[in-house]
């Protein structure tokens, strides 16, 4: 009896309380990472200790509802010896958009839902504010990429787009200037795009492999979502409060740059008056 009593006692008990398991499957509900749920939304216990529970099923969640499950490896294509870029090499890219250091700099792809010829994603993503552009149309057709760019182009100022080499983008300096367009130089290289491949599987935590239908609205709610969404590379700052932050700045730039201006041609004029003065 005085044994049973000790080991109870000796037992840890467990910080998982009824509120923060809510909690928790609250996040993992809105497709929000463990990390995201630790770094961003105030969840009071480590990262690994989450995984934790999911793993051990103390959430009531198994590995399958993990936002990426682990899949086997995947045969690895092999690109034509006479392959050569559609347009200009990403290798001739501009210093400044590799280090990611303005805005307007995007990179494009297709979003496939299934493997018939439906409806996909035509998916654009700033290099360095992870701001996110998504459209819905017909298929991947070269002609509904250009039809769906001409509006994105009236709405958002692109400098520049990255590209890889698919039919779908052959066209692009039909709408866009074409010394500012970047293809791939390796085909089968997502990773020379890999900020548009990460940012796509936010997009599959809604629209997974096989969706048949979707809307509009249930589109723009994922651009939306997306561009709301905590980043690590931006300090755990979303691409909207990125984006405003960085149109703060510049304002204040211009306006500092302006008020020197001033005063420095007041300063002029107010010496050239004290020598006038003085002279006459």
């Amino acid at each position: 009896m005085v044994y049973e009593t000790n080991r109870k006692r000796s037992v840890k008990k467990s910080i998982l309380t009824k509120e923060l398991k809510q909690k928790i499957l609250h996040y993992h509900n809105q497709k929000l990472s463990p990390e995201i749920m630790v770094k961003a939304k105030g969840v009071t216990v480590g990262i690994s200790t989450i995984y934790y529970w999911i793993h051990h099923g103390k959430l009531g969640l198994t590995k399958q509802n993990l936002l990426y499950p682990r899949k086997g490896k995947t045969v690895k294509k092999q690109a034509s010896p006479n392959f050569k870029p559609a347009g200009k090499s990403i290798e001739q890219r501009p210093k400044a958009i590799n280090l990611r250091l303005e805005n307007g700099h995007y990179e494009i792809d297709i979003v496939l839902l299934t493997r018939a010829k439906n409806h996909c994603l035509l998916v654009l993503t700033d290099r360095r504010s992870r701001h996110q552009i998504i459209r819905l149309i017909p298929n991947k057709s070269a002609e509904s990429v250009n039809q769906a760019l001409k509006l994105i182009l009236r709405q958002h100022k692109i400098l520049s787009i990255t590209a890889d080499n698919g039919a779908e983008f052959n066209r692009l300096s039909d709408v866009f200037s074409k010394e500012h367009i970047y293809y791939a130089q390796h085909p089968y290289a997502s990773w020379e795009r890999g900020t548009n491949e990460n940012h796509n599987r936010l997009i599959r935590r809604w629209l997974p492999k096989g969706t048949k239908k979707t809307t509009p609205k249930e589109v723009a709610f994922i651009e939306n979502w997306i561009n709301n969404y905590p980043k690590k590379c931006l300090d755990y700052k979303s691409p909207r409060e990125d984006c405003l932050l960085a149109n703060l700045n510049l304002k204040f730039s211009l306006f500092t740059s302006l008020w020197f201006d001033t005063m420095q041609h007041t300063w002029e004029w107010n010496s050239f008056t004290d020598v006038f003065c003085t002279c006459c």
